[in-house]
């Protein structure tokens, strides 16, 4: 219940980056309430059963703990890239004084406090069972039927103010229970892989009817991805379906007798197909944003290319530790290029593994390798199982294509710092680590093919 608790509440008041919403004021404490009940609860044998992710998550709020740590001035002057903030510091009588390492400290705080909702969501994550999570989806799902269902609203009342729930949004376009149209595309995505695994696992005389309102779901979810305007959504969807057809082969039936033709091309091609029909629909009604977007061009999506060559011939001034957590927008007005000087200011990269490389350093990349390895080799553990018959398996692949789609967006966006889709995520691994599903449990051949998972 506090899961569910917490999972409704980070959609509902979780649905903008910023720092400033006034909605977190209600949410991080709920987080903080959750983690409570989280650590009360969780005992030593769930947490051994998903240690790399206990262990990922606690290092990564260490971390950043560490960035708010106030050093001695000896020490913090010394650090790569702080000559600047060292000037400016004894100009106003500062030169003695202790700071943290970030260059930023109250937007560090942020970051430290945010991390209650990923956080909470894991301790509380981990003490569930199969049947639960799986129910677990079913809320999920609902969630992102309900941001689809208000994204319409949206659309068809000529974009009502009253209708957005953030004061900084995208304007006019179906954003859902977001700030940004791209996070709205990013969970439509994510969520149609869960999508098809509950569609395949129903069973009974209600069977035909799950599949056809789950297919018309999809098809929804394809459609309102495309009218977000998000160029990233082209491509994630078609990731979307192949996850979806993935577990399509999981549960193939093997052919009747020697010879006979497996249906799998058929079940690919359909998923592809659904894709494409829903793409032609929004296309034929004039509601494909995002394809217009893509033969138009937008010169200040573009300002994106400038920027991420910028971060990337500046990075190596901060490195091997960093700028600090949460300090981008105060760093990259320094470097800015002056062809993108004006009014507005960049509140991230949209290149969320350049951040956390300029901002944490060499630990970033020591944790992002870590966490490449073992999604990888997870993924091929369970690959080499298909078709894949037990629940925990299929939760599994469910949790890395969740993981895939918001990992691989985070390359041109930052959806992992709205607190649903980090919610989300941290569900995401949990459910690739399900108990039941790691190479434990294979035969001894790909068990040694796999060590260490």
């Amino acid at each position: 219940m506090a899961l569910c608790v917490l999972l409704v509440c980070a959609f509902l008041l979780g649905g903008g980056s910023r720092g400033d919403i006034l909605s977190l004021v209600v949410l991080r404490p709920v987080a903080i309430v959750c983690l409570a009940v989280g650590i009360a609860s969780v005992t030593r044998d769930q947490i051994a059963e998903h240690r790399f992710v206990v262990l990922m998550m606690a290092a990564i709020v260490a971390v950043i703990g560490l960035h708010l740590v106030p050093l001695p001035h000896a020490i913090w002057s010394a650090l790569p890239g702080r000559e600047l903030a060292v000037e400016a510091g004894a100009l106003v009588g500062l030169d003695d004084a202790w700071r943290p390492l970030t260059l930023s400290p109250h937007r560090g705080w942020n970051a430290f406090y945010a991390m209650s909702v990923p956080a909470a969501v894991v301790l509380l994550a981990i003490q569930l069972d199969k049947e639960q999570h799986l129910r677990i989806l079913y809320l999920v799902i609902g969630l992102a039927c309900l941001s689809a269902m208000l994204a319409v609203a949206q659309a068809a009342s000529g974009g009502n103010e009253a209708l957005y729930p953030y004061r900084i949004t995208n304007d006019g376009y179906p954003v859902g229970l977001f700030a940004n149209r791209n996070h709205q595309a990013a969970l439509l995505c994510a969520a149609i892989p869960p999508l098809a695994l509950l569609a395949l696992r129903a069973k009974g005389p209600s069977r035909a009817l799950v599949h056809s309102v789950a297919g018309a779901t999809a098809v929804a979810f394809v459609l309102l991805t495309l009218a977000t305007g998000s160029r990233g959504g082209l491509v994630f969807l078609v990731v979307a379906a192949l996850a979806s057809a993935g577990f399509i082969r999981a549960h193939e039936k093997p052919p009747a007798r020697r010879g006979a033709r497996s249906l799998k091309p058929v079940y690919v091609a359909g998923a592809i197909g659904v894709v494409a029909l829903a793409g032609f629909l929004a296309i034929a009604f004039s509601q494909a944003e995002a394809v217009d977007r893509v033969a138009t061009g937008d010169v200040a999506e573009e300002y994106r290319l400038v920027v991420w060559q910028s971060v990337a011939g500046f990075l190596g001034q901060y490195l091997p530790f960093g700028s600090g957590v949460g300090s981008f927008v105060e760093v990259f007005q320094v470097h800015e290029p002056l062809e993108m000087l004006g009014f507005a200011y960049w509140n991230h990269v949209h290149n969320d593994w350049l951040e956390w490389v300029l901002e944490f350093g060499f630990v970033a990349l020591v944790l992002l390798g870590l966490s490449i390895v073992v999604l990888v080799r997870r993924t091929r553990a369970i690959w080499i199982r298909l078709p894949l018959k037990r629940g925990a398996h299929q939760l599994a692949w469910t949790g890395v294509a969740v993981l895939f789609i918001l990992g691989l967006w985070s390359l041109v966006d930052y959806p992992l710092r709205v607190p649903s889709l980090a919610a989300l995520a941290a569900l995401g691994a949990v459910w690739m680590g399900a108990p039941g599903s790691a190479a434990a449990d294979m035969p001894a051949k790909s068990r040694r093919k796999v060590s260490g998972m």
